[in-house]
Formats: structure tokens, C-alpha cells, sequence
């Protein structure tokens, strides 16, 4: 004999919450992630060098992967 598995309504709702909380920190991550380069355009190219980058990696720094750059951007 088989029996069919159906979510129950408290398992819905940890999925929607699952999903909520997912989203959420999604949109909290794009806005530090643009707001990080709005202030890494607004400064000048003696700095950034001084930091180790160059005006054309500010997208690439933010928005790669971490893994696949010799400097990343930083979630701390």
C-alpha cells in the first residue's frame, strides 16, 4: 500500500517563511552590494590604487563570485 505525502499547513508555512527570509536577505544584499559601488565610484583613482583596485574592477569586485577574484568583496 502507498501512501500520498501532503505538506501540511504548519510545513507551507516554514516554506513561505524559508522563502521570505531568503528573499529578504537577497534584498538587503543588492542594496549594500550598490551602494558599496556608488561609494567606490565616488572616490578618486589615488585611492582606489591605494586600495588595490582599479576604477574598471569596481563592478567586477562587487558582483563576482569571491572565489574566482584575487580580491573580493566582503560581506563583513
Amino acid at each position: 500500500m502507498t501512501y500520498a505525502t501532503q505538506a501540511t499547513p504548519a510545513s507551507r508555512l516554514e516554506q513561505a517563511g524559508g522563502f521570505l527570509k531568503r528573499e529578504w536577505a537577497a534584498y538587503w544584499t543588492r542594496n549594500a552590494q550598490r551602494a558599496t559601488v556608488r561609494i567606490l565610484q565616488d572616490l578618486d583613482d589615488a585611492t582606489l590604487r591605494d586600495i588595490g583596485l582599479s576604477r574598471s574592477e569596481i563592478d567586477s569586485v562587487v558582483y563576482s563570485n569571491a572565489r574566482d577574484r584575487r580580491v573580493n568583496y566582503s560581506t563583513v
